[in-house]
């Protein structure tokens, strides 16, 4: 590895706004910026630090950007989430977003990560160490409609995967057994958050049924990964489409600089949606955004 290169090239991935060509760049110089041993620790450009194993390219995403590559989100989140907020982080993965909202909500607030995955968890464990969160409360479960063991399949354990899923097994050649709880049960033990964010690889329905009391009764504010790139599966976008209107929330699309109500999934291309009640607490939130 080039270690000045690889400052350089990693500096202007990260820090210069113009986004044309960073992808070209990168793919030119990978090969001399990344270091040999695949496990990397780095500072994010939030102000916290991640342990990744390089031979994931999500985790590559993470090491030379120094953001998720769901940028646009995470923009909008640096507004929106204020301190003393309750975050959850449903599939919270290596803890990118698990970091990034505790760095946000400050000690006032507090953030809870759920990861079914044990060797990810150990991952996210680690991170949350690593930049001594004391606001962070680490939970080795999955979120469903009931309180089960189901199986999680991935393809490799040590890569921590953000894509191992509890319904999609194809691609995915490993499997471990996990413990599957709800919103509605853990609510009577954790603080009842005001924003929660799910990302579980099409598991996001079990997941909204499972707190359908504490969606109805609280109206925390949800971001959610509800289409995978590609998917046209219409009868689940509109089963989706019609239990967020049950709960009295509404979907808006992620784009760059606005939010947008959405109606159909099907005519989107958009993977990240916020889903929030009108006239709620929350809603205030986004109103700059809103077209």
């Amino acid at each position: 590895m080039n270690p000045q290169l690889n400052w350089l090239v990693r500096s202007y991935l990260r820090w210069c706004p113009i986004t044309d060509g960073k992808r070209l760049l990168l793919n030119l110089t990978r090969d001399l910026i990344t270091p040999e041993d695949p496990v990397a620790i780095f500072d994010s450009k939030y102000q916290f630090r991640l342990k990744v194993n390089l031979a994931n390219p999500e985790h590559q995403y993470l090491y030379f950007y120094g953001t998720h590559d769901e940028r646009h989100v995470v923009t909008k989140l640096l507004k929106i989430i204020q301190p003393g907020d309750i975050c959850w982080d449903i599939g919270a993965n290596i803890g990118f977003y698990t970091c990034f909202l505790a760095s946000r909500v400050k000690d006032a607030g507090a953030v809870v990560a759920f990861e079914p995955a044990l060797r990810t968890c150990d991952y996210l464990h680690e991170n949350v160490s690593l930049n001594q969160f004391a606001n962070i409360t680490v939970v080795n479960k999955g979120i469903g409609d009931s309180v089960e063991q189901r199986h999680l399949y991935y393809s490799e354990a040590g890569l921590a995967e953000g894509t191992a899923s509890l319904k999609y097994v194809n691609g995915r050649a490993a499997s471990e057994r996990v413990t599957l709880d709800t919103i509605d049960n853990l609510i009577r033990e954790l603080p009842v958050p005001d924003f929660i964010k799910i990302d579980v690889e099409g598991y996001q329905l079990e997941v909204l049924r499972g707190g359908e009391h504490c969606l109805k009764t609280h109206a925390p504010l949800l971001m959610a990964e509800l289409k995978d790139v590609g998917e046209t599966n219409r009868a689940m976008f509109e089963e989706i489409e019609n239990y967020v209107a049950d709960l009295g929330y509404q979907l808006y699309e992620i784009k760059k600089y606005s939010l947008r109500r959405c109606e159909k999934l099907s005519d989107t291309t958009k993977r990240n949606f916020f889903l929030i009640k009108e006239g709620s607490r929350a809603f205030s939130r986004i109103l700059p955004w809103l077209k």
